[in-house]
């Protein structure tokens, strides 16, 4: 196998594969220009090294990446040119980038329990197209079950440790249930208010993130002072002037979607519809800053699907996380 780089001229060859694999429907990613196609699969981010692999005529091609920070190697990409399918060229390619991950991996020193995984913790994410939605989603969280892909991956393999569901909501008629209201209500005769983070105002933020135990909750959010100090609106119930919970921030991307980082309450409000309200406040909040869709993911057993549900998503794509 070919190994390549930024100025491979096979890389040319991998993009046109991309953008016919997405054109036939073979691939539900957004379109990308060649810049940024090269952009994505060689991501330039600390402690990552992305790895490209090309049959030697250039049939098919193959991505991944060995992320020292997570202790993970990813497969990003395998792509096979159609009239060259069912010739072994896929598996050639993929057996060929594990080796080469994990030569990555002990080259720096590591030892990991997994080989390689699909899965959402991959850095390199690409947008897709939801099916029938003028809607979008940044991140492929895993393998499409709809698709002969998971087959593929297991006659490899690779096994099922997860299934993702993705959610979509128009938000051009999205009105809060008088439900909410009522519930709303009812917690402020307890205390507990709706309103926006104030590290001025309000405190135990950083305290409860980390009881959280999720990383990327902490980096985004502790990294936005909240809308009064020039960050990002991030919306929090607070009771007695303490945060006990969070989600958000209120961002409108250029595709219209409501931006959605995560939702989370405090151990000492769980139980009392919270979640629920303050889900359904950043519907309204999205709404009202512009949004015209949202869009997420969560685990298939993950209780917070009931949250999403209550406020009128829908599921639209199911993903097999995948692990070797």
């Amino acid at each position: 196998m070919i190994e390549l780089t930024r100025k491979s001229s096979l890389l040319k060859q991998a993009w046109e594969l991309f953008e016919t694999s997405i054109a036939k429907g073979e691939l539900l990613q957004e379109s990308l220009t060649e810049e940024a196609f090269t952009e994505k699969v060689f991501l330039n981010q600390e402690k990552l090294s992305c790895i490209g692999l090309a049959s030697p005529g250039g049939e098919g091609f193959a991505f991944g990446c060995t992320d020292f920070a997570q202790k993970k190697n990813f497969i990003t990409l395998v792509m096979v040119k159609e009239e060259e399918r069912k010739k072994g060229i896929g598996t050639a390619l993929l057996n060929a980038l594990e080796e080469r991950l994990l030569k990555e991996q002990e080259t720096g020193g590591e030892v990991w329990n997994s080989k390689c995984e699909i899965s959402f913790f991959n850095p390199c994410t690409f947008s897709w197209k939801i099916p029938g939605k003028q809607a979008n989603h940044p991140n492929m969280p895993g393998v499409d079950m709809a698709s002969g892909t998971s087959t593929f991956f297991e006659k490899a393999g690779y096994h099922v440790f997860a299934v993702q569901n993705s959610y979509y909501l128009s938000l051009k008629d999205y009105e809060s249930s008088e439900i909410i209201a009522k519930k709303k209500q009812e917690l402020e005769t307890e205390g507990i208010i709706f309103d926006s983070y104030n590290n001025k105002k309000q405190v135990g933020m950083k305290e409860m993130l980390t009881s959280f135990q999720n990383p990327l909750w902490e980096r985004e959010i502790l990294s936005e002072p909240g809308k009064e100090e020039g960050g990002r609106n991030i919306l929090v119930p607070v009771k007695e002037g303490r945060v006990c919970g969070f989600t958000g921030p209120l961002d409108v991307e250029q595709s219209g979607r409501g931006y959605f980082a995560g939702i989370a309450v405090d151990e000492s409000v769980r139980g009392k519809g919270v979640a629920k309200v303050l889900f359904c406040e950043l519907c309204t909040g999205l709404k009202n800053e512009g949004a015209s869709f949202m869009t997420l993911f969560t685990g298939e057993q993950n209780p917070a699907r009931k949250i999403y549900e209550a406020a009128g998503f829908q599921i639209v794509k199911s993903w097999a996380d995948m692990r070797k």
